[in-house]
């Protein structure tokens, strides 16, 4: 299903920046300001100023482009002379444990949602997908890539990954942020090919990166050169991440919802409304850690949530009831996710903060660190934190694969996957399926 092919990347020339780890970025949605201007003293031609140029308006999209166009010329950035897949490791810490996550990057032929060979876990907002529709239309290069996952049960797309990483990398780079970046050009034939058949019969499952994703569909054909069938471009790929579902490294965070700024708030009311649904109970456990080990535990048999509001000294706990019906939320596999839970029975009923909220980017705010929630409710910041657990690599496969989507922020992968390592330009031709 999926037709996947190397491309000749457009990557940084190491003889000209020096270490690679000063020239990399996070992708553009999860940079802050403080972030942006590091990122940018750290070296005067790190991607960052591609991926998040600075300007008013169109300006900072021709900045962009001006930028590409000058850094390619002068040598700072090459493409590739042949055409690879890019296979990339990150090794990295959290939580006191150490993972390595192992993917490639790939040439995926652009497809229609509809047709579910790529498969989207969530929706999309209007202003990110804009904002990445005039940088790829202005600079014709896909900066920073869409993450994807596919399944092998077998382990045989791990085997070709696993005999490529035994040689020595291309890019070896650590960031400041302790995370090792490595990176093998694959040119072989019988590791291309072997990928590309095995991921032949495969969906991809979007991770991250669907504003980056559809943003691409939509301007396949305008990027297009005229003389050239659809199909038949650069365009008409984008470049993906591609990750195994069953990699050991790939850790999902938790996305907890701060509610901010909604009118007539009552935490009082809110347990009080919450009773009906939920077995509503006060609890000691005040810090990030305890918190934690008790959504576990209790997360394992029933969906819990911990509710924390300022000025109160203790944590309320809810616990869905087990008799509940739940059918309303959609299938099986989506109504019985944390997240379906708290947005169709607490979010949207108890506190009215509906799609168009959500749309609109209103009433909440999203944070994946438990003690970063915690302050800002001891600071007043925030009406009230709602923690959970995270949702499982293999319940947002189940949900995506029987055709649901998840609410907003509904996964977090950690570590994102680092931008800069390799760019791939939308003007000409399309990759070849081989070498």
């Amino acid at each position: 299903m999926a037709d996947i092919s190397p491309f000749a990347g457009l990557r940084y020339a190491v003889d000209r920046v020096g270490d690679l780890a000063s020239v990399l970025c996070p992708p553009y949605d999860v940079i802050g300001d403080d972030e942006r201007r590091e990122l940018e003293a750290r070296h005067p031609e790190n991607v960052v100023r591609l991926e998040l140029p600075r300007g008013a308006d169109d300006a900072r999209y021709t900045t962009a482009a001006r930028l590409l166009a000058a850094w390619t010329a002068e040598g700072v950035l090459r493409p590739d002379a042949r055409e690879a897949f890019y296979l990339y490791e990150q090794q990295f810490g959290y939580g006191g444990q150490r993972y390595t996550r192992r993917g490639f990057f790939a040439a995926v032929r652009l497809e229609p949602l509809e047709r579910r060979v790529v498969l989207p876990h969530e929706k999309t907002l209007s202003a990110p997908k804009e904002d990445r529709r005039r940088l790829l239309r202005a600079t014709r290069t896909q900066i920073s890539p869409v993450f994807g996952l596919y399944r092998d049960p077998g382990g045989a797309a791990r085997a070709i990954i696993d005999e490529v990483a035994a040689g020595a990398p291309a890019i070896d780079a650590t960031t400041t942020d302790g995370i090792r970046h490595r990176l093998w050009p694959m040119t072989s034939a019988p590791a291309l090919d072997g990928l590309r058949i095995l991921l032949a019969d495969k969906q991809i499952l979007i991770a991250d990166g669907h504003h980056r994703y559809e943003t691409a569909l939509g301007l396949a054909p305008e990027l297009r050169p005229l003389d050239v069938a659809a199909g038949a471009a650069a365009s008409d790929f984008v470049m993906m991440f591609l990750a195994r579902a069953e990699d050991p490294g790939l850790l999902v965070l938790p996305t907890h919802r701060l509610v901010k700024d909604l009118p007539d708030f009552s935490f009082d009311g809110l347990c009080a409304a919450a009773a009906a649904a939920f077995d509503v109970s006060q609890g000691d456990e005040t810090t990030a850690p305890e918190i934690e080990a008790r959504l576990a535990r209790d997360g394992a048999k029933h969906v819990t949530f911990a509710v924390r509001a300022p000025g109160r000294p203790f944590t309320v706990w809810f616990t869905l009831k087990s008799f509940l019906d739940l059918s309303a939320l959609g299938p099986p596999t989506l109504r019985n996710l944390d997240v379906t839970v708290l947005h169709g029975v607490i979010l949207g009923p108890l506190l009215a903060i509906d799609a168009e909220a959500l749309a609109n980017q209103s009433f909440l705010t999203y944070t994946h660190d438990t003690a970063e929630a915690l302050a800002r409710v001891a600071k007043g910041e925030v009406q009230a934190a709602f923690f959970m657990n995270a949702t499982k690599v293999e319940q947002v496969l189940a949900a995506c694969e029987a055709g649901s989507v998840l609410p907003q922020k509904s996964t977090y992968f950690l570590p994102k996957v680092a931008t800069g390592l390799c760019m791939y330009r939308l003007d000409g031709p399309a990759p070849r399926p081989g070498p």
